[in-house]
């Protein structure tokens, strides 16, 4: 049996979402703790399908967020706005329109600092 990580069952969930939108090739996937499922499936089809590089603050900050401590959280949110400024563009990952305070921050940062596409999950939504 021939295996394919991006089968047809996998990719049904997101066959509403035109991620050819994004045209930049270094993408940082920005969005709540809550949403990391969305995150791992996000990355898995913009590395595979679109040839994206694709990162995200921190996999164990994501996975483990309630077991740090405030200051390990808030050096990763500082490694977060530092990694920003390798990036061509950031996806917002919001559901149900929730963005959290630390996504809040680096949206703003890289609007402000950077001044570089921003894409929200929602508007790729085809309608």
């Amino acid at each position: 049996m021939e295996k394919e990580r991006l089968n047809k069952n996998f990719l049904a969930e997101f066959k509403k979402y035109n991620f050819s939108r994004i045209r930049e090739n270094k993408i940082y996937l920005v969005g709540s703790i809550r949403f990391k499922d969305y995150f791992i499936k996000i990355e898995s089809i913009l590395q595979i399908i679109y040839k994206k590089l694709v990162s995200i603050c921190s996999v164990d900050g994501l996975i483990n967020k309630e077991k740090s401590s405030i200051e390990e959280w808030d050096n990763l949110q500082e490694i977060a706005l530092k990694k920003l400024h390798d990036q061509e563009a950031i996806l917002v990952i919001e559901i149900n329109n929730y963005i959290g305070e630390q996504s809040k921050e680096e949206i703003e940062y890289f609007k402000n600092n950077l001044k570089r596409p921003i894409y929200f999950l929602s508007k790729l939504k085809i309608s």
